[in-house]
């Protein structure tokens, strides 16, 4: 099996290699909104700087998954469904989407670095939160993702399916952003990780028993 999903991870590489104006046209997005933001208003307050690493980080992982299934055309979707299992599909999919998401937190948090000229005070906790609030995230997206493929809308639907569901992991994210940067005290910090892993079981669980029937729509 995991041979199977590293050769889709592979092969799925390879073509957004191919057509990477995708990616880099959200990091480019990325880029510019922060510099332009930072050149605008200045020094910006950390818990504002919080809110707007979160806000960014929200709509570049709208922008990044939105694009999982472009190149699945209705051929192609029943090529896959005879060649592979479902799970397989979406696993090398979800592993994808991670892996450019942590490629865009690393990006943003860099240029936040720079731009503030003030590192983080806690790059550990501040790091596990990401990883944490990033895996629920893109795992919600990547199901929604596959869902909207096969509407004329996606980009629309994608917007609007996936936000309510990603909002408990933005607020935990930010709450704990904020103790990461000693803005408020709290000691539920152990309490708080707990529970962004349990949304991930969640939205990897419903990812992986749900597909299936998405997948034969």
């Amino acid at each position: 099996m995991l041979q199977r999903i590293f050769h889709i991870a592979k092969r799925d590489l390879t073509l957004e290699f191919r057509e990477r104006y995708s990616f880099l046209s959200a990091l480019l997005y990325l880029v510019a909104i922060t510099f332009i933001v930072y050149k605008v208003f200045g020094r910006i307050e950390q818990p504002t700087r919080i809110g707007l690493f979160w806000i960014l980080i929200l709509f570049t992982c709208i922008n990044v998954v939105s694009h999982s299934f472009s190149f699945h055309s209705q051929k192609r979707k029943y090529y896959h469904y005879i060649l592979y299992r479902s799970y397989e599909l979406i696993i090398a999919k979800w592993g994808i989407n991670l892996i450019k998401m942590i490629v865009a937190g690393l990006i943003l948090a860099f240029l936040q670095s720079i731009f503030a000229n003030e590192p983080l005070k806690n790059i550990l906790l501040f790091s596990q939160v990401y990883v944490l609030s990033i895996i629920g995230m893109t795992a919600a997206m990547t199901l929604i993702s596959s869902i909207s493929s096969y509407s004329q809308n996606q980009n629309t639907l994608i917007a609007v399916m996936s936000i309510p569901l990603l909002i408990p992991i933005l607020l935990i994210g930010m709450r704990l952003s904020l103790i990461s940067e000693r803005i408020i005290m709290d000691t539920e910090i152990n309490n708080y990780l707990m529970m962004l892993v349990g949304i991930d079981i969640i939205y990897v669980a419903i990812l992986i028993i749900f597909i299936p029937l998405t997948w034969k729509a």
